[in-house]
Protein backbone atom coordinates (compact mmCIF):
# COMPACT_ATOMS: atom_id res chain seq x y z
CA UNK A 1 0.00 0.00 0.00
CA UNK A 2 1.61 3.14 -0.84
CA UNK A 3 2.66 5.79 2.06
CA UNK A 4 -0.09 8.16 1.45
CA UNK A 5 -2.82 5.45 2.09
CA UNK A 6 -1.53 3.84 5.52
CA UNK A 7 -2.93 6.83 7.24
CA UNK A 8 -6.29 5.48 6.33
CA UNK A 9 -5.58 2.30 7.65
CA UNK A 10 -4.41 3.61 10.68
CA UNK A 11 -7.49 5.38 11.14
CA UNK A 12 -9.62 2.04 10.18
CA UNK A 13 -7.08 0.12 12.95
CA UNK A 14 -8.20 3.35 15.38
CA UNK A 15 -11.86 3.30 14.43
CA UNK A 16 -12.15 -0.60 14.80
CA UNK A 17 -10.42 -0.77 18.32
CA UNK A 18 -13.35 2.03 19.27
CA UNK A 19 -15.95 -0.31 17.83
CA UNK A 20 -14.73 -3.42 19.75
CA UNK A 21 -14.10 -1.09 23.23
CA UNK A 22 -17.60 0.55 22.53
CA UNK A 23 -19.12 -3.03 23.00
CA UNK A 24 -17.07 -4.20 25.43
CA UNK A 25 -17.83 -1.06 27.70
CA UNK A 26 -21.64 -1.81 28.03
CA UNK A 27 -20.73 -5.14 30.14
CA UNK A 28 -20.93 -5.40 33.84
CA UNK A 29 -21.41 -1.70 33.94
CA UNK A 30 -25.01 -1.69 36.01
CA UNK A 31 -23.81 0.09 38.87
CA UNK A 32 -24.44 4.09 38.67
CA UNK A 33 -20.70 4.31 38.90
CA UNK A 34 -19.67 2.26 36.14
CA UNK A 35 -22.41 3.55 33.83
CA UNK A 36 -20.96 6.75 34.56
CA UNK A 37 -17.64 5.89 33.61
CA UNK A 38 -19.18 3.78 30.56
CA UNK A 39 -20.72 6.69 29.58
CA UNK A 40 -17.57 9.38 29.71
CA UNK A 41 -16.31 6.41 27.71
CA UNK A 42 -18.17 6.07 25.82
CA UNK A 43 -18.06 10.00 24.04
CA UNK A 44 -14.41 9.33 23.34
CA UNK A 45 -15.02 6.22 21.22
CA UNK A 46 -18.24 7.36 19.48
CA UNK A 47 -16.52 8.54 16.16
CA UNK A 48 -16.23 5.16 14.72
CA UNK A 49 -19.21 4.37 12.74
CA UNK A 50 -18.74 8.31 11.51
CA UNK A 51 -15.33 7.56 10.86
CA UNK A 52 -15.74 4.75 8.94
CA UNK A 53 -18.58 6.07 6.58
CA UNK A 54 -16.04 9.18 6.24
CA UNK A 55 -12.98 6.79 5.18
CA UNK A 56 -15.97 4.82 2.57
CA UNK A 57 -16.90 8.00 1.03
CA UNK A 58 -12.91 8.89 0.31
CA UNK A 59 -11.86 5.82 -1.27
CA UNK A 60 -15.47 6.19 -3.59
CA UNK A 61 -13.29 5.66 -7.13
CA UNK A 62 -14.18 8.33 -9.79
CA UNK A 63 -16.88 6.84 -12.77
CA UNK A 64 -18.42 8.23 -15.60
CA UNK A 65 -21.66 7.20 -15.42
CA UNK A 66 -23.20 7.58 -19.48
CA UNK A 67 -24.59 3.75 -19.64
CA UNK A 68 -26.45 1.66 -18.27
CA UNK A 69 -23.13 -1.12 -17.84
CA UNK A 70 -21.32 1.68 -15.68
CA UNK A 71 -23.74 1.76 -13.28
CA UNK A 72 -23.78 -1.88 -12.73
CA UNK A 73 -20.22 -2.40 -12.71
CA UNK A 74 -19.91 -0.13 -10.07
CA UNK A 75 -22.61 -1.59 -8.30
CA UNK A 76 -21.53 -4.79 -9.07
CA UNK A 77 -17.87 -3.97 -7.46
CA UNK A 78 -18.47 -2.19 -4.57
CA UNK A 79 -21.79 -4.46 -3.35
CA UNK A 80 -19.82 -7.46 -3.88
CA UNK A 81 -17.15 -6.54 -1.75
CA UNK A 82 -19.23 -6.24 1.16
CA UNK A 83 -22.59 -8.45 1.04
CA UNK A 84 -21.01 -11.48 0.18
CA UNK A 85 -19.02 -11.32 3.29
CA UNK A 86 -22.27 -10.10 5.05
CA UNK A 87 -24.22 -12.65 3.61
CA UNK A 88 -21.59 -15.71 4.50
CA UNK A 89 -21.39 -14.44 8.39
CA UNK A 90 -25.12 -14.08 8.82
CA UNK A 91 -25.15 -17.75 7.66
CA UNK A 92 -22.46 -18.78 10.03
CA UNK A 93 -23.70 -16.53 12.81
CA UNK A 94 -27.44 -18.02 12.60
CA UNK A 95 -25.97 -21.67 12.59
CA UNK A 96 -23.11 -21.63 15.44
CA UNK A 97 -24.03 -18.41 17.36
CA UNK A 98 -27.42 -17.37 17.43
CA UNK A 99 -29.37 -20.44 17.19
CA UNK A 100 -33.01 -18.94 18.61
CA UNK A 101 -33.85 -18.33 15.01
CA UNK A 102 -35.79 -21.55 14.66
CA UNK A 103 -35.64 -21.84 10.88
CA UNK A 104 -38.12 -19.03 11.08
CA UNK A 105 -37.29 -18.13 8.13
CA UNK A 106 -39.38 -14.77 7.79
CA UNK A 107 -37.91 -13.60 10.13
CA UNK A 108 -34.41 -13.81 9.16
CA UNK A 109 -35.03 -12.50 5.94
CA UNK A 110 -35.95 -9.61 7.73
CA UNK A 111 -33.41 -9.62 10.14
CA UNK A 112 -30.42 -10.02 7.24
CA UNK A 113 -31.82 -7.19 5.43
CA UNK A 114 -32.44 -4.64 8.56
CA UNK A 115 -28.70 -5.74 10.04
CA UNK A 116 -30.23 -7.30 12.91
CA UNK A 117 -28.28 -11.10 12.44
CA UNK A 118 -25.71 -9.08 14.95
CA UNK A 119 -26.49 -5.30 16.41
CA UNK A 120 -23.34 -3.90 14.49
CA UNK A 121 -24.71 -5.80 11.20
CA UNK A 122 -26.85 -2.29 10.81
CA UNK A 123 -23.97 -0.22 9.06
CA UNK A 124 -23.80 -2.82 6.43
CA UNK A 125 -27.07 -1.71 5.84
CA UNK A 126 -26.15 1.85 5.96
CA UNK A 127 -23.45 1.57 3.73
CA UNK A 128 -25.61 -0.30 0.93
CA UNK A 129 -27.55 2.66 1.29
CA UNK A 130 -24.89 4.83 0.92
CA UNK A 131 -23.15 3.29 -2.47
CA UNK A 132 -26.63 3.12 -4.15
CA UNK A 133 -26.94 7.20 -4.09
CA UNK A 134 -23.27 7.40 -4.63
CA UNK A 135 -23.32 8.34 -8.34
CA UNK A 136 -25.59 10.83 -7.53
CA UNK A 137 -24.24 12.38 -4.71
CA UNK A 138 -20.91 12.31 -7.52
CA UNK A 139 -22.40 14.53 -9.99
CA UNK A 140 -23.61 16.64 -7.06
CA UNK A 141 -19.99 17.92 -5.96
CA UNK A 142 -19.76 20.88 -7.91
CA UNK A 143 -22.65 22.51 -6.92
CA UNK A 144 -22.76 24.50 -3.70
CA UNK A 145 -26.80 24.14 -3.70
CA UNK A 146 -26.47 20.13 -4.08
CA UNK A 147 -23.76 20.23 -2.02
CA UNK A 148 -25.76 21.94 1.00
CA UNK A 149 -28.87 19.98 0.21
CA UNK A 150 -26.97 16.69 0.66
CA UNK A 151 -24.86 18.31 3.78
CA UNK A 152 -28.12 19.35 5.47
CA UNK A 153 -29.40 15.60 5.21
CA UNK A 154 -28.01 14.60 8.47
CA UNK A 155 -28.92 18.13 10.78
CA UNK A 156 -32.41 17.45 9.57
CA UNK A 157 -32.32 13.67 11.11
CA UNK A 158 -31.07 14.83 13.89
CA UNK A 159 -33.50 17.57 14.68
CA UNK A 160 -36.06 14.97 14.07
CA UNK A 161 -34.88 12.29 16.64
CA UNK A 162 -34.29 15.05 18.96
CA UNK A 163 -37.94 16.36 18.34
CA UNK A 164 -39.57 12.65 18.99
CA UNK A 165 -37.28 11.77 22.32
CA UNK A 166 -37.87 14.91 23.44
CA UNK A 167 -41.13 16.35 22.55
CA UNK A 168 -42.93 13.58 21.74
CA UNK A 169 -41.71 11.21 24.48
CA UNK A 170 -41.25 8.15 21.63
CA UNK A 171 -38.14 6.51 21.87
CA UNK A 172 -37.17 5.04 18.43
CA UNK A 173 -35.38 2.41 19.29
CA UNK A 174 -32.28 0.39 17.93
CA UNK A 175 -31.23 0.01 15.36
CA UNK A 176 -34.33 2.07 13.60
CA UNK A 177 -33.37 5.19 13.94
CA UNK A 178 -29.82 4.33 12.74
CA UNK A 179 -30.55 2.52 9.82
CA UNK A 180 -31.48 5.30 7.36
CA UNK A 181 -28.57 6.74 5.59
CA UNK A 182 -29.77 10.42 6.13
CA UNK A 183 -28.21 10.00 9.47
CA UNK A 184 -24.95 9.30 7.98
CA UNK A 185 -24.30 10.76 4.55
CA UNK A 186 -23.26 13.70 5.79
CA UNK A 187 -19.44 12.26 6.73
CA UNK A 188 -19.58 9.96 3.37
CA UNK A 189 -20.15 13.05 1.37
CA UNK A 190 -17.39 14.74 3.22
CA UNK A 191 -15.42 11.96 2.52
CA UNK A 192 -16.17 12.25 -1.07
CA UNK A 193 -15.73 15.99 -1.38
CA UNK A 194 -11.84 15.60 0.71
CA UNK A 195 -10.90 13.16 -1.91
CA UNK A 196 -11.68 15.65 -4.43
CA UNK A 197 -9.07 18.31 -2.64
CA UNK A 198 -12.81 19.93 -1.68
CA UNK A 199 -12.29 19.76 2.24
CA UNK A 200 -8.72 20.80 3.31
CA UNK A 201 -6.91 21.66 6.12
CA UNK A 202 -4.15 24.64 6.15
CA UNK A 203 -1.38 24.20 8.64
CA UNK A 204 -1.90 27.00 10.75
CA UNK A 205 -5.70 25.64 11.53
CA UNK A 206 -3.98 22.71 13.72
CA UNK A 207 -4.04 24.24 17.25
CA UNK A 208 -6.81 25.02 16.50
CA UNK A 209 -8.76 22.33 15.40
CA UNK A 210 -6.84 20.59 18.51
CA UNK A 211 -8.52 22.56 20.97
CA UNK A 212 -11.94 22.33 18.78
CA UNK A 213 -11.70 18.80 19.20
CA UNK A 214 -10.98 18.63 23.20
CA UNK A 215 -13.83 21.08 23.50
CA UNK A 216 -16.21 18.97 21.24
CA UNK A 217 -15.47 16.15 23.92
CA UNK A 218 -16.59 17.76 26.98
CA UNK A 219 -19.59 18.61 24.86
CA UNK A 220 -20.24 15.25 24.53
CA UNK A 221 -20.24 14.28 27.96
CA UNK A 222 -21.95 17.11 29.26
CA UNK A 223 -25.22 16.53 26.99
CA UNK A 224 -24.61 12.96 27.52
CA UNK A 225 -25.03 13.23 31.59
CA UNK A 226 -27.65 16.02 30.61
CA UNK A 227 -29.73 13.59 28.81
CA UNK A 228 -28.92 10.59 31.38
CA UNK A 229 -29.92 12.89 34.80
CA UNK A 230 -32.70 15.04 33.26
CA UNK A 231 -34.87 12.76 30.77
CA UNK A 232 -33.14 9.87 32.02
CA UNK A 233 -32.57 8.61 28.10
CA UNK A 234 -29.46 6.43 28.80
CA UNK A 235 -29.49 4.80 25.16
CA UNK A 236 -29.70 8.23 23.35
CA UNK A 237 -27.28 9.57 26.00
CA UNK A 238 -24.38 6.86 24.81
CA UNK A 239 -25.23 7.48 21.05
CA UNK A 240 -23.06 8.47 18.75
CA UNK A 241 -26.56 10.00 17.05
CA UNK A 242 -26.69 13.01 18.56
CA UNK A 243 -25.70 16.40 17.90
CA UNK A 244 -22.59 16.50 19.64
CA UNK A 245 -21.16 13.34 19.12
CA UNK A 246 -21.38 14.25 15.39
CA UNK A 247 -19.47 17.22 16.15
CA UNK A 248 -16.95 15.63 17.84
CA UNK A 249 -16.85 12.97 15.32
CA UNK A 250 -16.39 15.84 12.51
CA UNK A 251 -13.92 16.94 14.30
CA UNK A 252 -11.82 14.06 14.77
CA UNK A 253 -11.85 13.51 11.36
CA UNK A 254 -10.65 17.04 10.56
CA UNK A 255 -7.69 16.23 12.80
CA UNK A 256 -6.87 13.20 11.48
CA UNK A 257 -6.79 14.89 8.02
CA UNK A 258 -4.71 18.22 9.58
CA UNK A 259 -2.29 15.49 11.08
CA UNK A 260 -2.28 12.80 7.87
CA UNK A 261 -0.32 16.03 5.98
CA UNK A 262 2.09 16.53 9.13
CA UNK A 263 3.34 12.53 8.98
CA UNK A 264 3.85 9.71 7.16
CA UNK A 265 4.87 7.23 9.77
CA UNK A 266 2.11 5.24 11.26
CA UNK A 267 2.28 2.84 13.91
CA UNK A 268 2.64 -0.75 12.29
CA UNK A 269 -0.33 -1.99 14.61
CA UNK A 270 -2.74 0.18 14.16
CA UNK A 271 -1.86 -0.25 9.88
CA UNK A 272 -2.49 -4.46 10.69
CA UNK A 273 -5.33 -4.04 12.31
CA UNK A 274 -6.51 -1.41 10.15
CA UNK A 275 -6.27 -4.11 7.24
CA UNK A 276 -8.02 -6.77 9.41
CA UNK A 277 -10.61 -4.08 10.16
CA UNK A 278 -13.74 -5.26 8.06
CA UNK A 279 -13.08 -9.16 9.22
CA UNK A 280 -13.30 -7.90 12.83
CA UNK A 281 -15.96 -6.13 12.40
CA UNK A 282 -17.80 -8.86 11.03
CA UNK A 283 -16.91 -11.70 13.67
CA UNK A 284 -15.87 -9.58 17.16
CA UNK A 285 -19.46 -9.74 18.97
CA UNK A 286 -19.29 -13.82 19.55
CA UNK A 287 -15.07 -13.51 20.18
CA UNK A 288 -16.25 -10.64 22.93
CA UNK A 289 -18.79 -13.28 24.55
CA UNK A 290 -16.20 -15.50 24.60
CA UNK A 291 -13.35 -13.22 26.36
CA UNK A 292 -15.89 -11.58 28.75
CA UNK A 293 -16.63 -15.80 29.99
CA UNK A 294 -12.89 -15.76 30.47
CA UNK A 295 -12.63 -12.83 32.46
CA UNK A 296 -15.40 -13.16 34.53
CA UNK A 297 -14.57 -16.37 35.68
CA UNK A 298 -10.98 -14.53 36.90
CA UNK A 299 -13.58 -12.28 39.07
CA UNK A 300 -12.85 -9.16 36.79
CA UNK A 301 -16.57 -8.44 36.56
CA UNK A 302 -15.85 -6.31 39.70
CA UNK A 303 -13.25 -4.46 38.15
CA UNK A 304 -14.66 -2.84 34.98
CA UNK A 305 -11.86 -0.83 33.30
CA UNK A 306 -9.37 -3.37 33.83
CA UNK A 307 -12.26 -6.08 32.32
CA UNK A 308 -12.89 -3.36 29.79
CA UNK A 309 -9.68 -3.47 28.87
CA UNK A 310 -8.72 -6.78 28.87
CA UNK A 311 -11.46 -7.67 27.06
CA UNK A 312 -10.63 -5.06 24.46
CA UNK A 313 -7.22 -5.85 23.50
CA UNK A 314 -8.22 -9.67 23.97
CA UNK A 315 -10.99 -9.20 21.50
CA UNK A 316 -8.71 -7.37 18.88
CA UNK A 317 -5.69 -9.91 19.43
CA UNK A 318 -7.80 -13.43 18.79
CA UNK A 319 -9.65 -11.67 16.20
CA UNK A 320 -6.19 -11.02 14.23
CA UNK A 321 -4.74 -14.50 15.09
CA UNK A 322 -8.26 -15.54 13.49
CA UNK A 323 -7.84 -13.71 10.28
CA UNK A 324 -4.27 -14.83 9.80
CA UNK A 325 -4.66 -18.04 10.15
CA UNK A 326 -7.81 -18.20 8.08
CA UNK A 327 -5.66 -16.63 5.53
CA UNK A 328 -2.93 -19.35 6.18
CA UNK A 329 -5.76 -22.35 5.35
CA UNK A 330 -7.71 -20.86 2.51
CA UNK A 331 -5.53 -17.72 0.72
CA UNK A 332 -5.59 -13.92 1.00
CA UNK A 333 -8.16 -14.01 -2.01
CA UNK A 334 -10.48 -16.25 -1.07
CA UNK A 335 -10.98 -14.74 2.80
CA UNK A 336 -11.28 -11.45 1.97
CA UNK A 337 -13.98 -12.24 -0.56
CA UNK A 338 -15.80 -14.60 0.90
CA UNK A 339 -15.41 -13.67 4.43
CA UNK A 340 -14.47 -10.04 4.72
CA UNK A 341 -10.65 -11.23 6.08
Amino acid sequence: MKNKDLSFQALRGIAIIAVVAIHASGINNETEQNYGLSMIFRQLLNFAVPAFIFISGYFTPSYEFTKLSDYLDFYQKRLSRILIPYFSWCILIILFYKQNYQWNWSKIIIDVITGQILGPYYFIIVLVQLILLTPLMLTSTKSIVKNFLWLSLSPLSLLGLYFSRLYLHYDVRFPWYALPFTVWVNFYYLGILATQSQLTIKNKNFKKIILIYIGSIFLAILEAFYLWKVYNLTAFADSQIKASSFFSSFSLILLFLAVRKKTDNWPRFLIIIGEFSFGIYLFHIPVLDLMNRITNKFGFQNFWIAQLLINSCGVIALCCLVIVAVRKVTSVQFSQKYLGM
